[in-house]
């Protein structure tokens, strides 16, 4: 007999569960196609496969945030795009080990411009999607 929670809060806790985790599935699977295609596409020293998957998943979570302030988003796609989706897609761990990497292997210059991209372009790409909504917004919404 398949188990059914006895209460609502327990439900959406697992409801909550099962989207991240298929969000987390996604994004991690997107990532991985879209880094690997990069990477083979450039052929480079440089981790240019997660520089672009994270500057884009940066885009990406300024878009959603500003337009889950403009509109109300059920908390269960706000969970699957952010912690989900964006969880899976994004890749701080891996940021962090090619970092090393470049470290280890004495390639202070792509350390050094990897670092100072990764952390100053993100910023700018999540601005990036805050404003891309505010403009559409203004001319849509005339």
């Amino acid at each position: 007999m398949p188990y059914v929670p006895k209460d609502i809060k327990q439900y959406t806790l697992m409801i909550n569960y099962l989207i991240v985790f298929l969000g987390g599935g996604l994004g991690s699977l997107c990532r991985f196609l879209l880094s690997t295609y990069v990477t083979k596409s450039v052929n480079s020293f440089f981790p240019m496969g997660t520089l672009t998957v994270n500057l884009i998943g940066s885009f990406i979570i300024g878009f959603c945030y500003e337009l889950f302030e403009r509109y109300i988003v059920p908390s269960e796609v706000r969970i699957l795009l952010t912690t989900g989706f964006l969880g899976g897609f994004t890749t701080f761990s891996t940021f962090a080990l090619e970092n090393t990497n470049l470290l280890r292997d004495g390639e202070y210059r792509y350390f050094l411009i990897n670092l100072l991209t990764s952390n100053a372009a993100g910023v700018l790409f999540a601005f990036a999607g805050i404003m891309f909504i505010r403009i559409i917004f203004k001319f849509v919404m005339r």
